[in-house]
């Protein structure tokens, strides 16, 4: 009996443990986008809100987006953009770049 509950504890200890905390290095990523960021690329002013759960707004439109592959992928209604990006300044600038633009963001 003594055997059955010290391998009950040490299973339930295990458990425990897997369950607590653990976040994948996906999510610490996503986690970075979250919030408010504008800037401009050109004479072209942007504003962009990126939520926990995958959408958020580009200016006035809605959209859904993900980091897949390394890249920034920003879906609004059936435009797809896909954009490489690379932080600083403690994660406070974020500079995105297509094939066509590059956009330099200042987190709010």
């Amino acid at each position: 009996m003594k055997k059955q509950l010290v391998t009950i504890g040490i299973i339930i200890l295990f458990i425990c443990v897997e369950l607590s905390g653990c976040t994948s290095p996906l999510d610490t990523e996503k986690n970075r986008f979250v919030g408010t960021w504008s800037g401009t690329s050109g004479v072209i002013t942007y504003t962009f809100t990126f939520f926990s759960d995958g959408t958020g707004s580009m200016n006035s439109f809605s959209i859904t987006w993900e980091i897949k592959e390394g890249k920034l992928v920003i879906i609004e209604e059936s435009l797809t953009l896909v954009y490489s990006y690379v932080f600083s300044n403690n994660d406070n600038t974020l500079i995105i770049k297509s094939s066509s633009e590059t956009i330099t963001l200042t987190k709010q």
